[in-house]
C-alpha cells in the first residue's frame, strides 16, 4: 500500500481531532483561490514547504524542520494513496483561478526548499479522519504513531 501524508504544526492538532477532519485551506478560501485545497505529500520523510517562515531582525526566513519541531511541533496524518480522489500539482495548476506564472513561481520556491512538486496532491473537499490510517508526530529522529485511527 502506497501511502500519503498531510503535514502540519502541533498547534493545529487540537482543532483538527475536535472537527474530525483534515480540512481544506481556510487562507486559500479567504483569499479566493479557486479551487482551495487541502495538499498532501507522498513525502514520507518530511514536505519542506510546509515549514514555517519567521521574521527575524526585518527578514523572513523559513525554519529548518529541526528548528519547526522544536518552535511548534512536527505533525503528520498518514492516508492511504488514492491517486483517483487526489488531484496531481500539475493537473491543479490547470484547474486553478491563479496565472501560470505564480504557479511556476511557486514550484521554484518549492525546488529551491528541497520539495519535489511530482509528490504534491491536494484534495478539494475535507477529509474525515477516519479515512486516516494513522497520526504520528516528529520526536527529532523518527515519526512515531500518537493516532491508530484503525484502533479508535
Amino acid at each position: 500500500m502506497e501511502l500519503i501524508y498531510h503535514y502540519t504544526s502541533e498547534q493545529h492538532l487540537s482543532k483538527i481531532l475536535e472537527t474530525g477532519e483534515l480540512i481544506v485551506s481556510e487562507w486559500e478560501r479567504k483569499n479566493k483561490v479557486k479551487p482551495p485545497a487541502l495538499w498532501l505529500s507522498l513525502n514520507h520523510i518530511w514536505e519542506n514547504t510546509a515549514t514555517k517562515l519567521i521574521n527575524e531582525n526585518g527578514k523572513v526566513r523559513r525554519l529548518t524542520k529541526d528548528e519547526q519541531c522544536q518552535n511548534f511541533g512536527l505533525i503528520r496524518f498518514v492516508l492511504e494513496f488514492k491517486k483517483e480522489s487526489l488531484c496531481s500539482w500539475g493537473k491543479y495548476k490547470y484547474k486553478s483561478n491563479t496565472p501560470v506564472q505564480i504557479y511556476e513561481a511557486m514550484e521554484k520556491s518549492g525546488i529551491e526548499q528541497g520539495a519535489n512538486p511530482k509528490e504534491w496532491y491536494a484534495s478539494f473537499k475535507n477529509i474525515p479522519l477516519t479515512n486516516c490510517i494513522s497520526c504520528q508526530k516528529w520526536n527529532g529522529k523518527e515519526w512515531e504513531n500518537i493516532i491508530d485511527f484503525r484502533k479508535a
